[in-house]
């Protein structure tokens, strides 16, 4: 009986633990993702959609579908840039993070 419950609770911390991203998890990821590549600030990222998210076959994390407009600062200018790619989110170290493959 021990042993059962032992293993209904690792089963339940590893499911809380799984899952793929929120959006709001997802937006955080693509905007430090954005911010690092350009090495500049992101100041807001419009139209943010997240969808078709799957568990990514090639390595840890999940495969989505992420839209939207990515407003950045470089050098004192607002720059839109548009998004419409398939990113792999991972977490790292308890947080998520956008790769681009």
């Amino acid at each position: 009986m021990k042993a059962w419950i032992l293993a209904a609770a690792a089963a339940l911390t590893l499911t809380a633990c799984s899952g793929k991203p929120s959006e709001a998890e997802a937006k955080q990821a693509l905007a430090d993702l954005m911010a690092q590549s350009a090495s500049a600030p992101v100041v807001m990222i419009d139209g943010f959609t997240l969808t078709g998210c799957t568990p990514a076959e090639e390595t840890d994390g999940y495969r989505c579908d992420t839209r939207g407009t990515v407003v950045m600062d470089v050098m004192g200018n607002r720059v839109p840039l548009p998004v419409d790619k398939n990113l792999r989110y991972a977490k790292v170290d308890g947080a998520w993070r956008a790769y681009v493959q």
